[in-house]
């Protein structure tokens, strides 16, 4: 797991016909994701064609590329599942 700063919101422009995303990018879902819940440990899916869209603890998925990172704050944890196509 890797620590992340968990105060920020995931930034409007994204450039989706860049693939895989950044670290960058990649940690900023991350902390969207702490802010809009509250749950302990939990999982999230985006997929890249429309990453505003967060899925919390998802439980199907798309058959296509996927990145995977894990992230800690404090003491909460949130598995990133970014797909590259819906």
């Amino acid at each position: 797991m890797c620590s992340i700063n968990a105060n920020s919101d995931f930034p409007s422009e994204v450039d989706v016909n860049t693939w895989p995303p950044t670290e960058e990018q990649i940690r900023d879902i991350a902390s969207a994701a702490l802010n809009k819940s509250e749950k302990q440990n939990f999982k999230v899916l985006v997929y890249w064609d429309n990453p505003e869209l967060m899925i919390y603890d998802p439980c199907h998925f798309a058959s296509t590329e996927y990145v995977h990172k894990g992230y800690e704050y404090e003491n909460r944890k949130v598995e990133i599942i970014i797909g590259r196509e819906d």
